[in-house]
């Protein structure tokens, strides 16, 4: 290289130093002693800077809403290893920088407060956050705590390298002061005789080895209080989210029982029309044609009036029937209604494990909890998402065959109603019989017989529809646990793919 393009590269590195404020042109009274020397606006600038660094560690206090008690350990461990970096780093750095601006001593005071604080400084990373530590160890694994105690290493080592450049500059100053006897000021020939550049360098190298070590604590501390806070944010969602799915759980419900009152009313309506009405048809025909014939004789009147009133029972009492398919289908469904009592201690059960994993991996932040948070936590509320429409598909199959017992009851009716529609025209063939008198009791007795099985099969429609409510009920059941039973399976299987993905990282 020629002697030119030396040159030339010297001044260019000269500049930038100038330009970072390594180099100060104007020396100023100052390392405790009323000398000029050279160094210590740049030290005293470092120092301020290294204190706002450590100012930064300062965490705004977490306002968890989760109620997790976990995060609320880590997290008041977290913040008062903050708090005493903060205070006891701060203080350093002011010390240092009050020292090297001042001019008038007594020396010791303004050193030792610069000793007292790297000494507090040096306890509190060495042994006086171990009961911090151990928390945040006995909560969430190892991750934090190795960092910091990396970190930890590394400022011991810097706080040693600045104590001893601290006695070095120290003893140089007071050399200084003694050298110049009792004069006010040390001579600029003594302050270079005894503070060296070179000892200055030292110091202002510990200093600028403090500062830098600072910024990956604030790195640390501030990351892991970031995902604490995040991890209170999730919780406080997917709880919101659980009680929102449980809600939608039992709108499902009550929309199913408003349909299946809906049908039960239909079906009470259609059945008591299906057979009252036909029935008054036949009873209008009797009184139209046959009543005033038959009543001229007293044993026929008395036949035919308990067969009339054996029919009432069967087909005009609207109540019982209207009164039976309600009480069946209330109880029916008291019984689906309460297949959601205990959802929500099932969402607690069934979740709270892989909810657990997964907001392990967020706090311990380890080397892939953001990537795996994020990867599995907008899953997790889908499996929630997913369980009510499973609940959906259940409601919804048994209305489907709730509607096809409504064409088995309406069958049912219809082989009631055959009963009796040849009641008004075997009346006639017995008033046509000119011996009537050996018609009638066998037609009483006939009909009464065949009211009997008309008894059973109107009976026989209500254990139907009671023996199918049941097996609805039954059904639903069934279909109800089954997707409880898919849910913790989903869960399980991505309670895996979480841990595995927080030990191995991406697929």
């Amino acid at each position: 290289m020629r002697c030119g393009d030396a040159y030339r590269m010297f001044r260019a590195v000269l500049g930038c130093w100038m330009l970072l404020g390594l180099a100060n042109a104007e020396p100023v009274p100052d390392f405790a002693i009323n000398a000029a020397i050279s160094g210590s606006a740049t030290v005293s600038t470092l120092a301020l800077e290294t204190k706002a660094l450590f100012q930064s560690i300062s965490l705004v206090p977490l306002q968890l809403k989760s109620g997790y008690k976990r995060l609320e350990t880590v997290t008041t461990a977290l913040e008062q290893i903050a708090t005493q970096l903060v205070t006891t780093g701060a203080t350093l750095a002011q010390a240092i920088s009050t020292m090297t601006l001042n001019n008038s001593g007594p020396i010791p005071t303004f050193f030792n407060d610069i000793s007292n604080a790297i000494s507090t400084l040096q306890a509190i990373i060495s042994s006086g956050l171990n009961g911090q530590m151990n928390t945040l160890t006995q909560n969430i694994d190892s991750y934090v705590t190795i960092k910091l105690q990396d970190s930890f290493r590394t400022l011991i080592g810097t706080l040693n390298s600045l104590s001893q450049t601290l006695t070095a500059l120290r003893t140089a100053v007071t050399n200084a002061r003694t050298a110049s006897g009792s004069s006010p000021t040390v001579s600029a020939t003594v302050a270079r005789r005894f503070v060296t550049s070179r000892i200055v360098a030292d110091f202002t190298s510990s200093v600028r080895l403090l500062k830098s070590d600072v910024p990956i604590l604030v790195f640390i501390l501030r990351t892991t209080m970031g995902s604490f806070q995040n991890a209170d944010v999730y919780l406080i969602s997917i709880t919101a989210e659980a009680k929102l799915r449980e809600q939608d759980v039992a709108d499902y419900g009550t929309a199913y029982a408003t349909e299946v009152n809906s049908y039960a009313s239909t079906l009470k309506t259609n059945t008591t029309t299906e057979l009252g009405t036909p029935y008054q048809a036949v009873k209008q025909a009797y009184a139209t044609d046959l009543k005033t014939t038959v009543e001229t004789d007293a044993n026929f009147k008395s036949t035919v009036d308990g067969m009339f009133t054996k029919m009432d029972g069967l087909f005009a009492d609207s109540p019982t029937v209207s009164g039976t398919i309600d009480n069946t289908f209330s109880a029916y469904l008291q019984q689906i209604l309460a297949l959601d009592d205990d959802l929500a201690a099932f969402y607690g059960t069934s979740m709270c494990s892989l909810i657990q994993d997964l907001v392990q991996v967020l706090i311990e932040n380890g080397p892939n909890a953001q990537f795996c948070f994020s990867k599995f936590g907008q899953k997790v509320f889908n499996l929630f998402v997913t369980h009510t429409y499973d609940v959906t598909d259940c409601y919804r199959l048994q209305m489907f065959r709730l509607e096809r017992l409504r064409t088995t009851a309406y069958y049912f009716v219809k082989l009631i109603l055959h009963d009796i529609e040849d009641v008004v025209e075997n009346v006639q063939h017995c008033i046509r019989i000119a011996d009537y008198q050996q018609c009638v009791p066998f037609l009483g007795s006939e009909y009464l017989k065949l009211f009997t099985y008309t008894t059973e099969k109107r009976d026989y429609l209500y254990r139907l529809l009671e023996k199918e409510t049941q097996g609805s009920y039954l059904r639903m059941a069934g279909c109800y646990s089954n997707s409880k039973h898919l849910l913790i399976l989903d869960a399980e299987l991505m309670q895996s793919d979480i841990d595995y993905c927080d030990i191995n990282g991406p697929l």
